[in-house]
Formats: C-alpha cells, sequence, structure tokens
C-alpha cells in the first residue's frame, strides 16, 4: 500500500475532534494518555509551552505529538506525547511521523536532544525508539517513573 505524503499540522478548533477520535492498540493504552488528555494538559499547564501537532496523511489525520518543556541552558526538549492511531500502525507510518517529528523539532527548537519518556514493560516502544535513533539514557522521570530516552540531534551551528 502506497503511503501519500505526510504533513505535519498544527491541532486547532478544525481538527481537534478528529486528532481527539485517534487512539492507540487497547495493549497500548495504558502506556499513554489519550490525545483529549494532552491537549487538556497543554491548555491547563501553560508553563511548559506545551505544542501539540497532527500528522496527516492527505487529508487525514494519523498520528498526534505534544512537544514542549524546552529548556535552554541545557539544550533539551520534550517530545512528551507521540502516536499513531490503531488503524495506521504497522504500515511504516509510525517511523516515517517519527523521523518528520525530528526533523520538525530541529528546525522549531535550538537544542542538542530531544527528550521523551517511556514505561519500563513497553517493550514494543523500546524497539520502535531505539531503531529510530533515540538511546535509554539510564535515568528515571522523577514526575511519572518512566525511563527516559534521548535523541541527539546533530550540532547545528548557531
Amino acid at each position: 500500500m502506497k503511503v501519500n505524503e505526510i504533513t505535519i499540522q498544527p491541532v486547532d478548533a478544525v481538527n481537534r475532534e478528529a486528532v481527539i477520535a485517534l487512539t492507540v492498540d487497547e495493549k497500548q493504552s495504558r502506556f499513554i494518555e489519550t490525545n483529549a488528555e494532552s491537549l487538556r494538559e497543554m491548555i491547563e499547564d501553560t508553563k511548559y509551552n506545551w505544542q501539540s501537532f497532527a500528522f496527516y496523511e492527505g487529508e487525514r489525520p494519523v498520528g498526534f505529538m505534544m512537544v514542549g518543556a524546552e529548556n535552554q541552558s541545557e539544550r533539551y526538549v520534550w517530545l512528551d506525547r507521540f502516536m499513531i492511531d490503531q488503524n495506521e500502525q504497522g504500515k511504516g507510518i509510525g517511523t516515517k511521523c517519527l523521523r518528520m517529528a525530528v526533523e520538525f523539532i530541529q528546525t522549531q527548537y535550538d537544542v542538542d536532544d530531544i527528550i521523551l519518556s517511556l514505561h519500563q514493560e513497553n517493550e514494543a516502544a523500546k524497539r520502535f525508539y531505539a531503531k529510530n535513533g533515540f538511546v535509554d539514557s539510564g535515568l528515571i522521570d522523577e514526575w511519572n517513573g518512566e525511563a527516559i530516552w534521548v535523541y541527539h540531534t546533530e550540532n547545528r551551528p548557531s
């Protein structure tokens, strides 16, 4: 099956409900917040300047990410949420979207590292992120007890 062009679009009033309707497989649901919870957190937790984006294949949303909590002194930003709709998984879309997310983040934030956290028992996510250049930092997120993984971006001249 051919994958149409994938684009990244901000979540707004027009596409919000379609993004909320995206869900992960039931086996994955205990590992990640719903998109509705993420969008609510973005509004309520303003100190981290969360930004939410949808991945679109053509005209259809197929995934979601939330980015923020940039630390300029330590030069990192969080890819706090990343998900692909359960109906789109297993088609290579997740890999394409994650690579696009990394490139997008590098153009939007002047950072050396992209950080995310994973449930310790989420072996599928560990394999997915490792395959795409993320490494286990060995650190644990004190807020949620999850393993912190990091993607080291190429150092770009300022």
